[in-house]
């Protein structure tokens, strides 16, 4: 009788070993959303358009773009006090992020990848929308060729989780490139 048991207890040990390693795995390897936006947009974005995230002590650095041109300080001020809110995230919302915006009132322009914080993506998904449609307002009335961009702009989530807007010329393309760097 003992034999018999411990023979099932050992029969269901390796089940449960044979199932738990087939489930689908989270990707825990954080990924560089910077190198993703960055490769996924023109050459000429790139030079134009810095990409925004957080650095190791809570502040904000930049790649790409102006930001070569400014003090460590200086950068992180315009990224909290000027960019960071344009996307209005509500606080602990996310744990990595990283955008590039224009600030410019002359321009629809806005590439993001956000990792929401544990129950926040619908937040982050209500922050991305309203940025696209501040975008739309702004430029409905005022220059059409913007209002275009911001008409066709896109927010998505992702089956890794993170959170996607792209509000640029040929954002199809952007976001597509976009969702493929995410998925590899």
């Amino acid at each position: 009788m003992k034999k018999r048991i411990l023979a099932a207890l050992l029969a269901l040990g390796c089940a449960l070993l044979v199932f738990t390693g087939c489930g689908s795995k989270k990707d825990t390897t954080p990924k560089n959303y910077t190198q993703i936006i960055h490769d996924a947009r023109e050459a000429e974005d790139n030079d134009y358009y810095m990409i925004f995230s957080p650095a190791e002590d809570g502040k904000f650095t930049a790649q790409y773009g102006y930001s070569a041109s400014y003090p460590a300080d200086d950068l992180n001020d315009e990224i909290q006090n000027m960019l960071l809110p344009l996307l209005d995230l509500p606080e602990g919302s996310y744990t990595d992020l990283a955008a590039s915006l224009s600030a410019m009132m002359v321009q629809s322009y806005g590439v993001a990848i956000v990792k929401p914080a544990e129950g926040k993506t619908q937040e982050v998904v209500d922050a991305m929308d309203a940025y696209i449609q501040n975008q739309q307002q702004t430029m409905e009335h005022y220059l059409e060729d913007q209002y275009q961009i911001a008409a066709s702009a896109k927010v998505a989530t992702v089956p890794t989780g993170e959170v996607v807007m792209v509000c640029c010329e040929n954002s199809d393309a952007v976001m597509n490139a976009i969702k493929t760097a995410l998925a590899a």
